[in-house]
């Protein structure tokens, strides 16, 4: 993948303000979004690409379109594609961890 200026203008910012934002932004989306992997992908590219510039648009075309072909929920495999595109394995990580993290907490509650 190419380095584009936004991802450089990622890579500025101090790693640990970066990764905070990555995961919360993510945990924000995915918390508050109810009807769907499908749901989110708008919310994600409205987030990722209008607000924080850190994804062109025809990237996140991509994504979601590699999501989409990925087996699993398509709400963890783009948070996991943009996660990865935007900070690499640990931006993936945490991504993960952020889209998860409800459905682990309320899955023994609610069992």
């Amino acid at each position: 993948m190419l380095i584009n200026i936004e991802r450089t203008a990622f890579l500025e910012v101090n790693s640990l303000q970066k990764y905070k934002k990555l995961f919360f932004s993510t945990f924000k989306l995915c918390a508050s979004t109810f009807g769907g992997g499908f749901v989110i992908i708008p919310l994600m590219r409205k987030k990722f690409v209008e607000k924080l510039g850190w994804i062109e648009e025809d990237e996140m075309m991509d994504l979601t379109a590699i999501a989409q072909s990925s087996p699993g929920a398509i709400a963890v495999n783009v948070s996991i594609l943009v996660g990865y595109h935007v900070a690499g394995f640990l931006g993936a990580m945490l991504t993960v961890l952020s889209s998860q993290r409800l459905a682990v907490c309320f899955h023994p509650v609610l069992s």
